[in-house]
């Protein structure tokens, strides 16, 4: 139709990032976990994108199934290690890396509920592509 305007085009306008919102925080956070042995502070970092990228190596592997299809294996115990060694940064009472690979079942169930878990690790994953893809 004649003499009608043409509908003004809406161009969304998106804020510019602030760095501090790209990183993952440098300050690892504190936390009080109550075991049958008392209380124990555990100071825990986030893992950051690379981090993330570099654990699956150090857990999960690629293994031909019977029908020639690669099938993943995971080594959980690999991958709490990881967790353990990559996130925490402190504990009180202090603990040295080898001795938090060493804590007891009761102290690790109180603890992996505060540690990054296999499958919020996964599900960032799921939603990436590779390269080859």
């Amino acid at each position: 139709m004649q003499g009608q305007p043409k509908p003004l085009m809406m161009v969304k306008t998106m804020p510019k990032a602030n760095p501090n919102d790209l990183l993952i925080s440098s300050e690892a956070q504190e936390h009080d976990i109550e075991t049958p042995f008392g209380e124990f502070k555990v100071w825990v970092r986030d893992l950051s994108w690379i981090e993330r990228q570099n654990a699956l190596t150090q857990f999960v592997s690629l293994k031909q199934g019977e029908d020639g299809t690669p099938q993943p294996s995971i080594d959980f115990g690999g991958f709490w290690k990881f967790v353990l060694l990559n996130c925490v940064e402190r504990t009180e009472p202090s603990l040295s890396k080898k001795q938090l690979l060493n804590i007891r079942p009761e102290v690790g169930q109180e603890l992996q509920k505060i540690l990054p878990s296999f499958d919020s690790l996964m599900a960032g994953m799921a939603q990436q592509t590779g390269p080859l893809e």
